[in-house]
Order: structure tokens, then sequence, then C-alpha cells
């Protein structure tokens, strides 16, 4: 009952607070003098957390679905690797581009599930072993593509995962060590045996929204490693944007 509960609670959370960033938040991507991606960093190094991926992510829902189509993409980045599929009502057009440990991903996305057509655009960079010459070089790939692809300014999504090898029991107290570093005030959370989920507000990032008239910009996942001791850890602001 409690994975029926998780698998169900997180994406529905996710849906919900995508569709308040679409419509609410118009903050913008200028440059910063420390990224939020690198503040989120900090503090997990800080708990000698191991980061193995770390990522920057925007999305902007679509006015007109075939705006985004496999020609006008291709023009717009032709050196890109570029692929079209379709299943059942949805199709999707991805396109990747790799520069060494990092690599960038488009993906505009059209569902019609006969009562409307319903599309957004996507813009990813990813990132493994963390270096802040990387990530600041990720950060200004983001800023040429997100002016190309973009109607508008974007909330950008930071997020960092990684593990926490040092535990002999589930690290939840990191959690805790984490938000105090990020001078974050705790606004939700749901807890099991081997899983853990919060969400946050701190003053210290650039991108928040509203939740059910609660302000948040920090989620934090930890769930116990399958196999020996140690804690996998998810972090991103202003929310995290994937399954953890």
């Amino acid at each position: 009952m409690k994975e029926r509960c998780r698998k169900y609670l997180i994406p529905f959370m996710l849906f919900t607070c995508l569709i308040t960033v679409f419509i609410g938040n118009k903050t913008s991507v200028a440059g910063q003098s420390e990224l939020d991606i690198e503040k989120l960093a900090y503090a997990v190094q800080n708990q000698h957390g191991t980061i193995i991926e770390w990522s920057l992510h925007t999305r902007e829902l679509g006015k007109q679905p075939q705006e985004w189509t496999v020609t006008r993409l291709e023009k717009a980045f032709p050196d890109w690797e570029w692929s079209l599929s379709a299943v059942s009502e949805k199709e999707t057009v991805t396109g990747i581009k790799r520069h060494g440990d990092i690599e960038e991903k488009i993906k505009a996305v059209t569902v019609d599930n006969k009562a409307n057509l319903v599309s957004y655009v996507s813009y990813e960079v990813t990132g493994s072993a963390w270096e802040k010459s990387a990530v600041k070089r990720a950060w200004k790939l983001l800023q040429s593509r997100t002016e190309l692809i973009f109607n508008q300014n974007p909330v950008v999504f930071s997020c960092i995962k990684g593990v926490f090898n040092d535990e002999d029991e589930f690290g939840q107290f990191h959690a805790s060590e984490i938000l105090s570093s990020l001078q974050a005030k705790e606004k939700e959370a749901l807890s099991e045996e081997d899983f853990v989920s919060i969400s946050a507000y701190s003053s210290l990032f650039s991108e928040s929204l509203s939740l059910l008239d609660e302000e948040m910009n920090l989620q934090i996942g930890l769930r116990k490693k399958n196999a020996g001791h140690g804690t996998y850890f998810t972090v991103g602001t202003p929310i995290l944007t994937n399954e953890y």
C-alpha cells in the first residue's frame, strides 16, 4: 500500500506544481553570481555526499502544437541528432547533442486526448561528475538555447543526484543538515521506512512557486540503497521534475 501511495502521490504533486509554474512564474534565466545548482552542490558536499548526476531543465507549454516539428527543429539545430516517436495519442520529437561529459536534450511533446490538444517543449542539459567549470558552461548553453526555443523567460529547474556512503542507518540526518545549510524551512514531508520526501522554502534561491497558499522552492528526496549501507539523495529547486 505504501509503494502504491508513493507511486501516484509524487507524479500528482509534480503535475500540480508544474501547472502552477507554467501559469505563475516568469523569473528570468539571466546570469547569477552563484547559480542555484551550485548552492545545492555545496549543501550536499558539505555533508560528504558524492554527486553522480546534475541537470538544468526548462519547459514551456506550446500555443501551437505544430510549431515544434522535426523539420523546424532540425533547421534551428542542424548538428543535433533528431528522432520522432509516436505512441497512441502522444507524439515526441527528441534532439540530442553531446559535448564530452555534458549532454543537451530538446523534447517537443504533443498529446491528443480527443477533448483537446496539449503540447510542451523542454530543454535539459545534464552532466555526471561535478565540476564548476562544466556547470558554468552548461548554464551558458542553457541561456543561448532558451532564447531560441522559448517565447518567454522560462523557469529553470536545478537538480542534483548522488549518494551518502558513510551511513550505517538510513541517512535522514543529512536532510536536516541540508535544510539548515540552505536556511530552508520545511513546508511538508512524507516519511517511510526507506524513503523520505521533503518540500521546503529558502530565500537563497532565485525561483519559487506557490502550492496550496504555501511558497516553496526546495525538494529533497532520500531513498535507502537496495544493497549495503548508504542513502541515495535527490535535491532540486524549485521542485524535482522526475520521480525519485
